[in-house]
């Protein structure tokens, strides 16, 4: 938002379209699976904290931030309100669907238990007797804490959101995590979500994707607007301010 480019910023609700309805699939066994996760790994850190090692304690408050870490950033998504809501940035050139700011925060904690947990593992090899530390200690302890070092560094000197999408009259430019494409109006074949993500085809590249939460808006909504778009070339020149009138009024 502190973009001097930006001029405009838009959280539009949809009326007149069904929108996402959200998960379809039963999500009990992830549930209980992710529960059951959580639980051995805090059974893990819990055998840590009580260890009388200092180092020990340390490495075992690394893996409890980290839990608490994951927790937040999934909490953070599933708060934001997607169904039939768009939220949109107009700037110079474009229109911009952008991803949910909630989790910003919680990615770049992640350095912090990045830093505690390879602090404890480093200060607990040298420290700590060898029959003390078990294999995932030694192996597993710092990968997990680089992995998390970096993805939550890295928060700090990118764009708020790598997560992007970009209409243009011209055509649109999807900037996703190992799901890039740019493409001309006449090269995009059609947007729709199948499964939990939403696919754009086009004539000139492999199929693009982006998951339902990568984007802080609707996911039906976002592929009807596109395949609108790619289908009524009249209409393209109105993107920018005529979008949000668009979306307004509910009719593509």
């Amino acid at each position: 938002m502190t973009d001097a480019k930006r001029i405009a910023v838009e959280t539009v609700w949809v009326p007149g379209h069904t929108g996402w309805q959200g998960q379809q699939r039963s999500t009990t066994g992830l549930i209980a699976l992710g529960v059951l996760l959580a639980a051995a790994i805090l059974f893990y850190a819990a055998t840590l904290v009580v260890d009388p090692a200092p180092a020990m304690k340390v490495l075992g408050a690394g893996v409890v931030v980290a839990v608490g870490i994951a927790v937040w950033l999934l909490a953070a998504h599933v708060r934001v309100a997607r169904a039939r809501v768009v939220r949109l940035v107009i700037d110079e050139t474009s229109v911009v669907f952008g991803g949910a700011e909630q989790i910003i925060w919680p990615v770049r904690t992640l350095v912090l238990a990045g830093i505690l947990l390879l602090a404890g593992w480093a200060w607990s090899v040298f420290t700590v007797p060898a029959e003390r530390m078990t294999m995932p200690t030694l192996l597993g302890v710092p990968v997990i804490g680089a992995i998390l070092l970096i993805t939550g560094a890295r928060s700090w000197f990118r764009p708020p959101s790598r997560h992007r999408l970009a209409m243009r009259p011209d055509g649109l430019e999807l900037r996703i995590p190992r799901n890039d494409v740019s493409a001309t109006w006449d090269e995009v074949e059609d947007a729709s979500l199948e499964g939990d993500r939403v696919v754009v085809r086009t004539s000139a590249t492999r199929p693009s994707s982006w998951a339902t939460r990568d984007l802080a808006s609707d996911p039906v909504l976002v592929a009807e607007l596109l395949s609108f778009y790619a289908h009524h070339p009249a209409a393209r020149t109105e993107i920018g301010a005529g979008t949000i009138a668009r979306l307004r009024s509910g009719d593509f």
